[in-house]
């Protein structure tokens, strides 16, 4: 039984690693902030400890001294925002994670991160965890700065640490991605950013999870490393597809050439820059990247070193995300 401790641990991803951490038999705290429900890790035999990333004094008052694992998995993740959105949770946050564990003298961090380090290379052949870092927005880069951050302390300090890089998440308890695609294919107005053909790897959350877990627990051989980790990989349009079929939606999707989007993205992103408008626009960049371009995620590395094997694939997600259904959350 190891002692853990969870940031983001009320949330999607956060709430898996809660929940098989405490199926295993392991003592779990989690971080919650005054705004956070704990619906997701209710009935749960967890510790929840009032807190917040970005109050470096209560992570230092939450975080048990005895801490053996500590999962940091608490972030902003969106399509739209600047600097001062991404940046206080998902680096100067992970800095108050990094002093806290230096001086409490924590042995293994874990660390959530994203493939959203690669950027969008468009690329046919399998993205692995050497390919270069090319972000192209905020988000990305603030999961950039957070992985330098663990890399100098680890360097400075002797900090040991795990890096795990899940691409699009799926599943029960997302609040974000899943249900915003339900939501418009309920209502018919999909659009497929080129024919659909191009090649997406997913994760469904508890995988993701999983891997985490079996990085604290492999730790002699997974500290100082990042995993890229993968449930399943589809062309966009069988994904949707199945999807429409689970839903009963109607199974209509209109097709925009790539190279519309991405500069009907752009242009709606300068405009909504221009007036200051704090929420996003109908259509970024980010998403006709996200969902248009060719993002074949290689996790051979998490199954060779952590023996990682996914215990869900595209037709088990699919069934998953349309029983959770799930409100979206602005972010």
């Amino acid at each position: 039984m190891a002692r853990c401790f969870v940031t983001g641990g009320t949330g999607f991803i956060g709430s898996h690693i809660v929940r098989l951490l405490t199926e295993e038999g392991h003592e779990v705290t989690t971080l919650v902030r005054k705004s956070s429900s704990t619906e997701l890790i209710d009935g749960l035999p967890v510790k929840n400890v009032a807190g917040d990333v970005t109050d470096s004094e209560s992570l230092m008052r939450g975080v048990p001294d005895d801490t053996e694992w500590f999962f940091h998995n608490a972030a902003i993740m969106a399509e739209w925002g600047g600097r001062a959105h991404f940046h206080p949770v998902n680096v100067e946050g992970t800095q108050n994670v990094l002093e806290t564990i230096r001086k409490k003298n924590i042995p293994r961090l874990i660390y959530t991160s994203s493939t959203a380090v690669y950027g969008f290379p468009n690329k046919k052949e399998p993205i692995t965890e050497d390919w270069p870092w090319r972000p192209s927005n905020e988000y990305q880069d603030s999961k950039i700065a957070a992985e330098d951050l663990i890399r100098k302390y680890m360097k400075a300090y002797g900090i040991k640490a795990t890096m795990v890089r899940p691409p699009t998440v799926l599943g029960r308890g997302d609040m974000y991605t899943g249900p915003q695609m339900i939501e418009v294919l309920k209502q018919g107005g999909m659009y497929y950013f080129g024919d659909g053909s191009n090649i997406q790897s997913f994760v469904h959350a508890e995988d993701t999870a999983r891997c985490l877990i079996l990085a604290a627990e492999k730790f002699d051989k997974s500290s100082g490393n990042a995993y890229n980790v993968v449930s399943f990989t589809s062309r966009f349009r069988e994904f949707i597809e199945a999807l429409q079929e689970g839903l009963d939606a109607p199974r209509r999707v209109r097709k925009m050439p790539y190279r519309v989007a991405w500069a009907l993205g752009g242009l709606l992103g300068g405009l909504y820059k221009a007036f200051l408008r704090r929420t996003g626009p109908p259509l970024t960049t980010f998403r006709v990247k996200l969902f248009g371009t060719n993002y074949l995620i290689d996790g051979t590395k998490a199954k060779e070193d952590l023996g990682f094997e996914p215990t869900w694939n595209l037709e088990s997600t699919v069934k998953d995300m349309i029983e959770w259904g799930g409100v979206v959350k602005p972010r």
